[in-house]
């Protein structure tokens, strides 16, 4: 009988202070949790031999997985991803990623040295006789690349893209078998989102992403094929709104950072960015994304054609990041 997603779970839980270490995985991702797209590869290379032009040999590399899964974001759930990019401080009901007193650069994580996590995905297939139950635990997971994204009409959606550079034989224990971790997050969604720029709302946003990326890599050592540990290189925090054509303050300060006599690294303002969600509960669950140090990559003008809205579209950057979560 094929498996399906009705028969399928998968979790989270960061390691301890050894790569690939033990890990406590009973945490979701967020709401209807997918994995579009998983692959573990073995890196073979084929040797040739002299006289013949069939392969002669097999010499198999390292082990290196990739995971890319697509969620939607959980007001009591997701924003523990934030951890693999910022210190979290603070307890339930008013947590922080990054620095509480000083927001600027230099609070990002250094190092994956208790920020990699291990993941469980499990499946069960129904009347499928012996060995009925694949249960895989990926080891030594590196989340990459965390992007969040919301359009009018829609929730905010999440897609969180994952190296891993352990995985050993997988499980048929039903008794490991033990399904999803406890959710009881409601979503976010786009009816109750704000952005602010430079100190100012930006009205009639249509569209809004921001993407965090660790731009880590796996290291490897000579007599083991499975990584040991894993690099941190420069955090990227990007990302991207599309609003109405309302004026040209943005535009202005687009033209700023040309050099002239008005030219400014930053766009400036308090705060200079600010992504906010709100579940719209009269006990609001709530997220704050404020950043810091941002800059314009450019600007997009699209709809100047016959009755047609016209709308701006700006493709933008941060230096750094502090979150803020109520979750209570």
């Amino acid at each position: 009988m094929v498996r399906t997603g009705a028969y399928a779970y998968a979790k989270w839980g960061l390691e301890s202070s050894t790569f690939g270490g033990s890990a406590t995985i009973d945490k979701s991702f967020g709401i209807k949790t997918a994995i579009s797209g998983w692959t573990l590869s073995t890196n073979r290379q084929q040797l040739g031999a002299l006289g013949q032009v069939e392969p002669a040999k097999y010499a198999y590399g390292t082990q290196n997985g990739t995971l890319s899964v697509n969620f939607v974001f959980g007001d009591k759930s997701t924003h523990d991803l934030f951890s693999c990019f910022y210190p979290k401080s603070g307890s339930a009901g008013a947590y922080v990623y990054g620095s509480a007193t000083n927001s600027g650069q230099g609070q990002a994580n250094k190092t994956f040295v208790g920020k990699s996590f291990s993941t469980e995905i499990g499946f069960i297939a129904e009347n499928a006789g012996t060995d009925q139950y694949i249960i895989r635990t990926l080891k030594g997971c590196l989340l990459n690349s965390f992007n969040i994204t919301t359009a009018i009409n829609d929730v905010v959606n999440c897609s969180a893209d994952i190296a891993y550079g352990e995985e050993d034989n997988p499980s048929n224990s039903s008794s490991l078998y033990d399904g999803m971790p406890t959710d009881a997050s409601q979503p976010f969604t786009f009816a109750h989102g704000s952005l602010k720029i430079g100190g100012a709302t930006i009205a009639e946003v249509q569209e809004v992403d921001i993407t965090f990326n660790n731009n880590g890599d796996l290291l490897y050592q000579l007599g083991s094929q499975q990584a040991v540990t894993g690099i941190k290189r420069t955090l990227d925090i990007t990302g991207r709104f599309k609003a109405s054509w309302i004026n040209d303050t943005l535009l202005r300060e687009v033209l700023k950072q040309l050099r002239g006599t008005a030219y400014k690294e930053e766009v400036g303002g308090s705060p200079e960015l600010e992504l906010f969600f709100t579940n719209g509960a009269s006990n609001p669950k709530t997220v704050k994304i404020t950043g810091y140090g941002l800059g314009f990559a450019d600007i997009n003008i699209s709809g100047i054609e016959p009755v047609e809205p016209v709308f701006e579209e700006i493709n933008w950057q941060i230096k750094a990041a502090k979150i803020d979560v109520d979750d209570t």
